[in-house]
């Protein structure tokens, strides 16, 4: 149940949620790039960082079913991309960490938390459930790659080209002020 009206604005709390998420997800994608060494302390950084963006994932879908969010503003087109893209966006954010998690899972290896806790592995390797999360995880790879490049071309676009002030509505800047 929503608890408050439409607003103009995202909350404070969706901005921090979406900051300290992207940060998590471009952080953990990063450590891919440069160390993808098992049982590194990268490595442990980058599956700390997924199950962070898991978390976040959850919280904000439950934050925004709360609090609500601003009505998608543009043409019938813009609405609908921006609108696929956030699925699809959703879609990694719970893809990505879960197929992860289950690579090491079903290595029979434990995922530690930020040193924080401890997700045990499965008793027994498992090799098909390996090679499934780990397609899974590859393609999503390569999709977020993707989406994110298209997420920052189209908050430029929406910038340069259309100066409609939606950076500064996400923002909750006053584009008049």
């Amino acid at each position: 149940m929503k608890v408050s009206v439409p607003t103009e604005h995202f909350s404070t709390g969706s901005k921090v949620m979406h900051i300290v998420s992207a940060i998590a997800f471009i952080v953990a994608m990063i450590i891919m790039l440069f160390e993808p060494i098992p049982d590194s302390f990268s490595f442990n950084l980058h599956q700390s960082l997924g199950m962070l963006v898991l978390v976040l994932f959850a919280a904000r879908i439950a934050w925004i079913n709360w609090v609500g969010q601003p009505p998608t503003q543009g043409t019938q087109v813009q609405k609908f991309i921006a609108h696929s893209a956030h699925l699809a966006m959703y879609a990694i954010s719970l893809g990505m960490p879960l197929s992860g998690l289950l690579i090491t899972l079903a290595k029979a290896k434990d995922t530690v938390v930020f040193g924080m806790f401890t997700i045990s592995g499965f008793a027994e390797r498992n090799s098909g459930l390996i090679e499934f999360a780990y397609q899974i995880h590859s393609f999503l790879e390569i999709f977020c790659y993707l989406l994110v490049a298209m997420h920052c071309v189209g908050t430029i676009y929406h910038q340069v080209a259309l100066k409609d002030g939606t950076l500064a509505r996400m923002m909750g800047v006053n584009k008049n002020a």
